[in-house]
């Protein structure tokens, strides 16, 4: 039974401006906040579509069997597909650098072929974590 002795329901409305980073499309709430994203600097691409790379990062196969104990490998592959320019996880970049994202970049994803497993695999990684290989 509606509240107030037999009022119909009503909508309501509620307008939100949101202002957008014209470099990585990010949107804010404050329009000061969406120029300083826009002042910042974007990275050069370190890599394109085809070079191959390996992560500087060791990671480990959950799907390979028992007696292989899991061993950590590094990813060699082909960067298939580049995002951005973007802003970097703050996680990573507080990790990587120990501050606030203080430019936009470039997020590389990167086809594999796990050493353990035997299967062709994708992954994400910042310019930071790659290296060229020949």
């Amino acid at each position: 039974m509606p509240r107030g002795g037999g009022e119909k329901m009503k909508k309501i409305v509620k307008k939100t401006t949101l202002w957008r980073c014209s470099v990585c499309g990010t949107d804010y709430q404050n329009k000061s906040v969406a120029k300083e994203c826009e002042s910042k600097p974007i990275e050069q691409k370190k890599f394109k579509v085809g070079d191959r790379v390996i992560s500087m990062e060791p990671r480990v196969c959950l799907s390979a069997s028992e007696e292989r104990k899991f061993k950590e490998y590094k990813p060699k592959g082909r960067i298939n597909k580049i995002f951005g320019p973007l802003l970097p996880d703050e996680d990573y970049w507080n990790k990587r650098f120990g501050g606030l994202p203080d430019r936009h970049v470039f997020l590389y994803k990167v086809t594999y072929k796990c050493p353990k497993c035997g299967k062709e695999k994708e992954a994400a990684y910042f310019e930071a974590e790659l290296k060229k290989i020949k």
